[in-house]
């Protein structure tokens, strides 16, 4: 019996190094390099909190093999018209794309890339007073999901009121509308600041 039980562990010992080699698979395996979209989420939420009063509450990302999708929660007391929340989702989603799309690898096995405004999910809630009780007509939310931009008024917070100012656009029409006034703008903005005395073209 002792001669048999050798036997077989020589057997399973020689047979061993044909088998081909195991992967591991299971939520153990780490395929998305969280650092790195740590370090990204947090140096543009850096910025556009210096340049754009938006402060960072909350942020995760969703993800299998792949990224599903990139969460971003904001808040502000900036007052904004339609015209300027557009512009403003589109500035901040085209900067971070360019920022998740052109640093280092953000999956080991990367089969969607580059990432698109698909992947992303920005929630921007705006808590002023004055829009709250004042003047309900300002931007109180800005969601993009889903590769479409939602743009709530402040009369979307009061619970008394049955109905709300909203409006629902693709991304890409939200982009090409906002692209296009900024452009329209851009002349009148250079003129008024050359008027107010400001030194415009220098570095």
């Amino acid at each position: 019996m002792k001669k048999l039980i050798m036997f077989t562990a020589i057997l399973g010992t020689l047979f061993s190094g044909c088998q081909s080699k195991v992967i591991p698979k299971g939520p153990w395996t780490q395929k998305i390099d969280t650092l790195e979209i740590s370090s990204t989420i947090l140096n543009f939420s850096a910025k556009v909190g210096a340049n754009c009063y938006l402060f960072l509450e909350d942020s995760y990302v969703a993800y299998d093999d792949d990224i599903k999708k990139i969460c971003l929660r904001y808040s502000s007391q900036k007052l904004l018209t339609l015209n300027e929340a557009r512009l403003l989702i589109v500035e901040m989603t085209e900067e971070l794309l360019e920022r998740l799309n052109s640093g280092p690898p953000l999956t080991f096995e990367c089969e969607q890339f580059p990432l698109t405004s698909a992947h992303l999910d920005i929630r921007i809630n705006f808590e002023s007073f004055y829009g709250k009780y004042c003047d309900q007509q300002y931007i109180g939310l800005i969601w993009l999901q889903a590769n479409c931009v939602h743009y709530f008024a402040f009369d979307r917070k009061d619970i008394k009121l049955d109905w709300d100012h909203h409006r629902t656009e693709p991304y890409f029409k939200s982009k090409e509308i906002a692209l296009i006034k900024k452009e329209a703008d851009a002349p009148y903005i250079q003129t008024k600041k050359s008027q107010d005395g400001v030194i415009v073209g220098t570095d």
